[in-house]
């Protein structure tokens, strides 16, 4: 029983820091799972999008979440490629369609 429940715990853990690492990199969730995620993880997400595509953070709590990537260079989410701002479009209707705040 008890190597039975190691082996559980140790697929459990390995299993949450997949979910972790791939959290950590924007765009790697499928957006067939934006419905399964809470407000705050899309929200997150959306951050690190455009952190990662080099959008200036609006605000102070995203700029704090996010301000190991580096310098921003516009604004306008314009400078996001197509399959980016695609990206965004649909984890904002799942977050909007859950009433989340900010979407």
């Amino acid at each position: 029983m008890q190597k039975y429940c190691l082996g559980l715990f140790v697929t459990l853990s390995m299993t949450l820091l997949v979910d972790v690492a791939t959290a950590a990199q924007p765009m790697a969730t499928n957006p067939a799972r934006f419905g399964a995620m809470t407000c705050q993880q899309l929200w997150y997400l959306e951050q690190g999008v455009l952190a990662e595509g080099k959008v200036c953070l609006k605000s102070e709590r995203a700029r704090r979440a996010f301000q190991r990537a580096g310098k921003c260079i516009a604004s306008d989410e314009a400078i996001l490629s197509s399959a980016e701002r695609d990206y965004l479009s649909k984890l904002r209707d799942v977050g909007k369609g859950k009433g989340c705040p900010g979407f």
